[in-house]
């Protein structure tokens, strides 16, 4: 039986040496752990597996002097193996002695313990050794007491005539009974609970069918409460000759495996909402496609983005954002079927499979839901906060695949991000040609950037009485070599989204200070920063460098921002408008009164201008209410001294009325087109009279 253990295991190192040091035998277990064949290696010094500085030290001599003159020898070192290499093994050198006390030998035991090295800062100590055997086998029994003590798992015998317990190590006795204890020559039911007794024989009876069967994994009644226990059994021969045993090797798995489980769920799940993440989605969504064709339903995906999450994160920080999030995930979870799967796919992302649908209007009725769930306000810490949903709808309907519905519903919330937010849309196959059309245009402005394809136009602004021109709006104008001129409105939103305003702007901002510098009379120059421009790190340098290399005065650099500017972070970007400040530019709030105008933006930074959009002004023979408009403006800039530019300006009627309101500047049509830099308008000559044209240069 003895001998079936150990040449079973594999894991350990299990020899015998002479009392010179010499390897006597070699289990398959050495073999694998050093290289060696029993044939290459019997017969030789055990010290062959130290490394040359361990033998220069006389190790192997200490450390069989040891375990002769204390009866074992235990440590950890550097080991050679055949090819060469080294590893980390524990070693248990124990001395055997015969009958009438004389040293007969060494037991030696060694583990690779490389891994567990690494990833362990204390060695498992050492287990203490098995009640010894009878003097018939002594020798014998202590070899296989250390064997024993050393296997981390629970071993026991049981003779298969007699049904009694052979052996049982000091971990069998702990996880079968509970406590130490010999239960050596008893039956299994007469020492262990009924329910612990039925398991082992289950394992034996199982293991009885077949030789030498592999582990197998299942939950088991022990004493220390239900465990999960990896088992394997194995039918052996009595060195006695008195039958046949088996022997039951359970190795507690029950951690480990609640491990693997965790890390499952977490290899599949957000970290921060507990939802299946974009790799668990996809997979739902592939079984629900794969289930249409039997079930002859339909699959839906719902793409949803949170509209204004940024000003939550940067208003309260991210902890806050985070705890939307949840009461979000949790608000969206209610209203979702049974078999529905809500994922969280990053950020403020998130998706819905929808399986099993009867028609489309089933998807949009529950994007209806969605967005109804999310609309009341979020009160957290002390905090009222209300987001939108957009939701962009794809159906299997119209892709077969899970990447397309992917891609489709991206699509669709696009789409119903660019309609207005709050609402949603379903994918239609023009949707699909726009988005070709976004992609094609992005990559031509990247070439374009570096092309110099863009060109920078100027339109005039001219002073309280239309006749001179005080300065130039830079508007950007892109000459596409096959599209010819693009419209500002098809590529400046384009570039928010991608990013590439950042680099668009810049380009810009030095184009217009290094052109406004030729210009004679010294006019001064309006560039336009976009918000998601203004929000980059740099801003404030990247002014400061167009001045410097263009050598532009500050004083004839205007930069002009819309009030959206001032929703986002405010605090700081009234920091950043006034680090702009300090350099000598002026700041022109643009669109004034179009958007969420508000008074105590006028209090928190000192504008030098404030420009009133070309809306009131076209409205102004027909509407009171922008002509009332117009007045407040004007009245309150007038008050403030801050300098008001009416846009839009097409009209000698519109002209007059804005100067009889106290306007102190004008832009538009009447006095002249946005031009090229060498063909702008240089001079306004009596605009006002009927027989007087605009000069051009």
């Amino acid at each position: 039986m003895y001998r079936v253990l150990v040449e079973g295991v594999l894991d350990y190192a299990i020899y015998m040496l002479t009392p010179d040091g010499v390897v006597a035998n070699w289990n398959p277990g050495a073999q694998r752990a050093k290289g060696y064949t029993a044939d290459e290696i019997v017969g030789q010094h055990y010290s062959r597996f130290y490394t040359a500085d361990a033998m220069a030290a006389g190790v192997p001599e200490r450390n069989l002097a040891t375990a002769r003159e204390q009866g074992r020898f235990e440590d950890e070192g550097l080991r050679l193996r055949k090819d060469g290499t080294t590893f980390w093994a524990s070693v248990v050198i124990d001395a055997i002695h015969g009958p009438d006390g004389e040293l007969v030998g060494f037991a030696k035991i060694t583990r690779d313990v490389t891994e567990r090295r690494r990833q362990e800062s204390k060695l498992l100590e050492a287990k203490e050794l098995a009640e010894r055997y009878s003097q018939q086998m002594a020798s014998l029994s202590r070899f296989l007491d250390s064997v024993i003590s050393n296997i981390p798992a629970s071993v026991l015998a049981q003779d298969c005539g007699s049904k009694q317990i052979l052996l049982a190590n000091q971990q069998a006795q702990q996880l079968f009974h509970g406590a130490p204890i010999d239960m050596a020559g008893q039956a299994l039911r007469d020492c262990l609970h009924p329910g612990v007794a039925a398991y082992i024989d289950a394992q034996f009876a199982q293991g009885r069918l077949g030789a030498d069967m592999a582990p197998q994994e299942s939950e088991a009644v022990t004493a220390l409460g239900p465990r999960m226990l990896r088992s394997r059994t194995v039918r052996g021969s009595r060195p006695d000759g008195e039958g046949d045993y088996m022997l039951l090797i359970s190795e507690d798995v029950t951690e480990q495996l609640a491990a693997y489980a965790q890390i499952h769920h977490m290899a599949q799940h957000d970290g921060l909402t507990n939802l299946p993440n974009r790799a668990f989605f996809h997979q739902r969504l592939e079984a629900a496609l794969k289930a249409d064709g039997a079930s002859r339903s339909m699959t839906a995906i719902l793409c949803l983005d949170l509209d204004n999450f940024k000003n939550v994160n940067d208003a309260l920080g991210h902890a806050y954002g985070d705890k939307l999030l949840l009461e979000l995930a949790k608000r969206l979870q209610k209203h979702l079927r049974g078999h529905d799967t809500l994922a969280r796919l990053g950020g403020d992302e998130f998706a819905v499979v929808s399986p099993g649908l009867r028609s489309l209007d089933e998807a949009k009725r529950l994007a209806e839901r969605l967005i109804d769930a999310v609309a009341p306000a979020f009160v957290i810490d002390e905090h009222s906060f209300t987001v939108g949903l957009s939701i962009g709808i794809a159906s299997s309907n119209a892709g077969s695949t899970a990447e397309e519905l992917l891609r489709f519903g991206d699509m669709a919330l696009y789409e119903a991000k660019r309609n207005g937010r709050n609402r949603h849309e379903v994918f239609r196959p023009e949707l699909e040609e726009a988005a070709r059309v976004r992609r094609q245009t992005e990559a031509d402005l990247r070439c374009a950037l570096h092309l110099g394809q863009i060109e920078m136009h100027y339109q005039p602004i001219v002073d309280k009485q239309g006749r001179r021109i005080s300065g130039y709006e830079a508007l950007m104008r892109w000459n596409h070599p096959a599209r010819g001129q693009v419209s500002p409105l098809d590529f400046i939103p384009l570039a928010e989204e991608t990013g590439l305003i950042h680099e668009l702007g810049e380009r810009a901002l030095n184009l217009a200070c290094q052109q406004a510098m030729t210009w004679v009379d010294g006019e001064s120059v309006a560039v336009n920063l976009s918000p998601v421009q203004f929000n980059h790190p740099g801003l404030v340098d990247i002014v400061a460098l167009a001045l410097a290399d263009s050598g532009l005065p500050p004083g004839c650099l205007e930069l002009e921002i819309t009030e959206s500017v001032l929703l986002e972070n405010s605090s700081d970007n009234v920091k950043t408008l006034r680090a702009l400040k300090a350099l000598g530019v002026g700041i022109s709030l643009d669109d004034f009164g179009t958007g969420y105008s508000s008074l105590s933006y006028l209090r928190s930074f000192p504008f030098d201008r404030i420009k009133i959009d070309r809306s009131f002004v076209r409205d102004l023979g027909e509407s009171r209410e922008a002509l009332a408009i117009v007045r407040a403006i004007t009245g309150l800039s007038n008050s403030l001294l801050i300098k008001t530019t009416a846009e839009g300006v097409e009209t000698q009627e519109q002209l007059a009325r804005l100067q009889a309101e106290g306007c102190t500047h004008f832009q538009g049509f009447l006095f002249g087109r946005p031009e090229p830099a060498q063909q702008r308008l240089r001079r306004v000559v009596a605009v006002v009279e009927r027989d007087a044209t605009p000069i051009a240069g």
